[in-house]
Order: structure tokens, then sequence, then C-alpha cells
């Protein structure tokens, strides 16, 4: 009698262990999004005279051994203009988007910049973000409820993931002159050897050494400074008085951050293969800042190109 009771409660046990266990793997295959998480992405950064590796690993917030291992760096040397892969990481969280969420409202919950978020998560178009897309979140800790007004659920609109309320839409300032047009308005961003023409309303090809410096053909606001899918790291400018924003893709390093105010001239950023680019290029473009329509660059930068 003694072994059939001691018999059952082993029998007991040993099903809670395995429920205990079924949970754990459950949860851990597929409710990932439950936890925190650390991004990893690289970026290239072109050294500069006086700098080492101990004051580029403090910048970049990453150990001096990371970047040796990263690079195959067997000394502490480096050398100016030499190129550096660097990973930085990132804690945070991916959050499932659900319907009628949008973008803006799941970064004001969060508390988080949208142009992070588009650039970590490399959208090509923040807009449209779809139910069940995970979204890595930097800084966040756990996943957050998104507050969904119930007049949107209410009306059966389409997802708002799919078409997002006018408030939600991420859109250029309203505040802009009106759009200039006439060749000298913009300087050339640099001098390369060679211009490669797509269609000219779509922007151009600048070829230069990889390293060389860009600069900005006007002054200006930086309206985004990050990493842009295919198009690597990217920087776009919004120029008031102009009625014009500009665009500059494919950079190693970019020099400028959200926010900041540029002069005519001044060095943004310098010249890469970064995203799809298989040489050292800029791709330049000018866009309409009404309504962001692009405009042949050709029509706005003088014409003695060297």
């Amino acid at each position: 009698m003694v072994r059939k009771v001691r018999g059952k409660k082993r029998a007991k046990l040993i099903a809670r262990c395995g429920l205990i266990f079924f949970i754990l793997v459950w949860i851990s295959f597929f409710c990932p999004f439950l936890k925190a998480a650390i991004l990893v992405y690289y970026r290239y950064h072109i050294v500069q005279k006086g700098e080492n590796l101990w004051n580029i690993s403090k910048r970049y917030g990453v150990s001096v051994n990371e970047i040796k291992k990263k690079n195959n760096l067997r000394s502490d040397r480096i050398y100016p203009r030499q190129k550096l892969i660097i990973p930085i990481k990132v804690k945070g969280i991916y959050h499932p988007v659900k319907r009628y969420e949008t973008l803006w409202r799941i970064c004001k919950t969060y508390g988080v910049s949208m142009e992070k978020v588009i650039s970590l998560n490399r959208l090509q178009d923040p807009n449209h973000i779809m139910p069940g897309q995970r979204l890595f979140i930097p800084g966040a800790s756990k996943v957050k409820k998104i507050d969904i007004p119930k007049e949107i659920i209410a009306a059966g609109k389409k997802d708002a993931t799919s078409t997002p309320p006018e408030e939600d839409k991420i859109q250029p300032s309203p505040t802009f002159g009106e759009t200039v047009k006439g060749k000298g308005f913009l300087i050339w961003p640099l001098e390369g050897k060679a211009v490669s023409y797509r269609r000219r309303d779509f922007g151009i090809d600048i070829l230069a050494p990889e390293g060389t410096s860009v600069v900005a053909p006007a002054k200006g606001k930086v309206y985004y400074s990050g990493l842009l899918r295919n198009y690597g790291w990217t920087i776009i400018i919004e120029h008031q008085e102009l009625g014009l924003y500009t665009c500059y893709m494919y950079n190693s390093v970019n020099l400028v951050k959200k926010g900041d105010l540029v002069e005519k001239g001044q060095p943004i950023a310098r010249i890469g293969k970064s995203g799809t680019a298989e040489e050292a290029m800029l791709h330049f473009e000018v866009r309409r800042a009404k309504d962001g329509k692009p405009m042949d660059p050709l029509e706005y930068l003088p014409s003695d190109y060297k």
C-alpha cells in the first residue's frame, strides 16, 4: 500500500515537471517578443588623425577587443583614413504590430523617436507597417499596449497600418516657402571623378574616392540622419527658404545629427559604399518640400561642375 502511494506521488511529480518544461519551451520558442533583446548593427568609421582604438571604442560604446575582432586587427595600431567596421549593440524589445496600430502611436507609447525606430528597423515606408510585423524598440524593457481611439475601431475602417489617419502620417513641415527653381541656388555637394545619371528626377550618382567630404549645398536643418534599407547611411536636409529637401545616400559616416543647423559648404558626411552601393559614390536627390516630389538636381546646381 505504501509503495502504491509513493508511486502515485512520483508519477504526479514527473507529470508536473513535464508540464513546467513544456511551458518553458513554448515560451522560449513562441513568445520571443516577451523578452528583452539586443540588436547588433554595423557602421563604418573612417579613422581621423589623432584617433586611436580606445577613444573610438568610447565614442561608440563598444570594447577595443570587439573592434579588433571584427576588423581582424592583430595590434592596436590604426592609421588615418583607415576604414573600421564598428559593431553597435542596442538594448530593447520587439513589439508585435497589431491591427490599427501606426508607427506614430507605437513610438509615442514607448517614448522613442520615429527616426530611430525607422533607422534600426530599416523601414522603407514608415506609413505602411503591417499586423504581425515585429519592430525593434530601443530602450524598452517590456511590450506595451497601444491605445487606439474607439472611433477608429468602431468606424470599421481599413487597418491603420495600411492607411494611417492623417494626423498619424509622417509629413514634411508645412512652414516652407515657395519652391524656387533655377541654377545657382545650390552648390555641388562634392567634387567627383564622374557623374552617373539615372532618371534625373530621381537624383544623380557622383563617384569619388571613399572618405571624400560631402558638403551641404545650402544652409538648412537636418531633417533625418540614420540608416535606411538599400541606401545605407543617409542624410536629409530641409531648406525652408528654398522650399526644398536635399538627400545624401551611401555615406560611410554621417557627421551631423537630426536637428543640427548646417551652413552652405559645411561638411556633413563622408562618401562610402554603404547600402547596396558597389563602389564609393554619393546618391544625391532634390525634392520639393510641399509634397516630396523628386526634382532634377541639375536644375538647381551650377553648370560649371569640375
